[in-house]
């Protein structure tokens, strides 16, 4: 029985075996041609994709924290014995660093596909807004979300003193007498908690969620009072992006420089604490022959890129170890033909779904499609 086969059997796979035939040869007769672009000597007469270059990528998170002192502070020592800062600051500091690959247009790879049929190859090509080529046939280009700001709150202030002062503190005519106005009230609203959590009242809360309830209600007057003499503080959260271009080994460069006085400042301020990075190739193809350079532009094929491989490491001030990434390299890598014509059947439709790395250059994917049933 697996030896032999039935007429139907033999007429089927005669069917299947036309039909193939006829696709791939009228895939044949509407291949695109693929040709480096020169926008000085050569019209624009299909559409014109870029490899990418590959740039390294950081986002700096920075919290601002700004101090103001309270407008009793000059009375803290006096009346509860603490000694608060009574000069308004401003300090920075570092919350978060991500690295990431970018990729940019590179100038001197350009090309141009053309197509001589309607409706043409051009029409599945996917583009980025900056012309690199993301996909042939594939889903449209969205651009990757990377706010990190999104988990930071946009501004956190300590709570302005509210209910908790007594009428008195309005009355005061000098600061001295509203100095001991709030501390006193502070001291009786302090004395009312202990006696809360030891017990000591004549009515009590009626349960334990009561009781918690009574107890952050105290906590809130008694910070808003406190803040009258310590001061307060607000926190704002922002980000700065610094893009470094991926040419060669390097160690211990100099990016930018930190200063918690001043937060992230250029490279060149003094003021600062240098940021380094070191380049490392792990990864870096040969350069391609003279045959192999004529094999390139002769070829009327799709290119992307054979990237390299590089790690980074970025050290921080005052952070004892490194943050590191490895990542491909496009102009480390060298510019690859693809086997497959491009191709498309009387619907315009490409046999196979193409992706490429808008970062690296490198394929991502090639998904074969069945042919459309006629």
């Amino acid at each position: 029985m697996y030896g032999r086969m039935t007429q139907v059997q033999l007429s089927h796979w005669a069917l299947v075996m036309v039909m193939t035939i006829a696709w791939l040869t009228s895939c044949a007769s509407r291949t695109a041609t693929v040709t480096p672009y020169h926008a000085e000597i050569q019209p624009q007469s299909g559409i014109v994709y870029s490899l990418p270059q590959t740039q390294l990528r950081i986002h700096f998170i920075i919290s601002e924290e700004h101090f103001e002192p309270g407008p009793l502070v000059a009375y803290a020592s006096r009346y509860l014995g603490e000694n608060y800062p009574s000069q308004s600051s401003t300090s920075y500091d570092i919350e978060r660093v991500v690295m990431h690959a970018h990729g940019v247009p590179d100038t001197t790879q350009r090309y141009l596909i053309e197509s001589v049929t309607t409706p043409s190859v051009e029409q599945l090509v996917c583009l980025t807004p900056d012309g690199l080529l993301y996909s042939l046939q594939g889903k449209a280009y969205k651009a990757p979300v990377t706010d990190y700001l999104a988990d930071y709150p946009k501004v956190t202030a300590s709570k302005e003193v509210s209910q908790a002062l007594p009428q008195e503190y309005a009355l005061a005519t000098s600061r001295t007498k509203q100095a001991e106005v709030a501390a006193s009230r502070l001291f009786e609203l302090r004395e009312r908690r202990v006696e809360l959590l030891s017990g000591q009242v004549e009515t009590m809360p009626c349960d334990g969620p009561a009781l918690k309830m009574v107890l952050e209600g105290l906590d809130k007057e008694i910070s808003a009072l406190q803040m009258l003499f310590a001061g307060h503080k607000t926190v704002r959260y922002r980000e700065e992006i610094i893009d470094v271009p991926l040419i060669s080994a390097v160690k211990g460069q100099v990016i930018a420089r930190f200063a918690p006085q001043y937060g992230l400042v250029d490279k060149r301020d003094l003021s600062g604490s240098p940021i380094r990075i070191s380049v490392e190739e792990l990864t870096r193809r040969e350069h391609l022959n003279e045959k192999q350079v004529e094999q390139l532009t002769k070829s009327k094929a799709l290119r992307y890129i054979d990237p390299g491989r590089g790690r980074i490491s970025l050290q921080l001030p005052k952070r004892k170890q490194a943050l590191t990434l490895e990542l491909p390299v496009a102009q480390w890598g060298s510019t690859a033909l693809l086997e497959h014509k491009l191709g498309a059947d009387k619907t315009g439709r490409l046999p196979y779904t193409i992706y490429i790395d808008t970062t690296s250059g490198a394929l991502e994917s090639i998904e074969c499609i069945p042919p459309a049933k006629s």
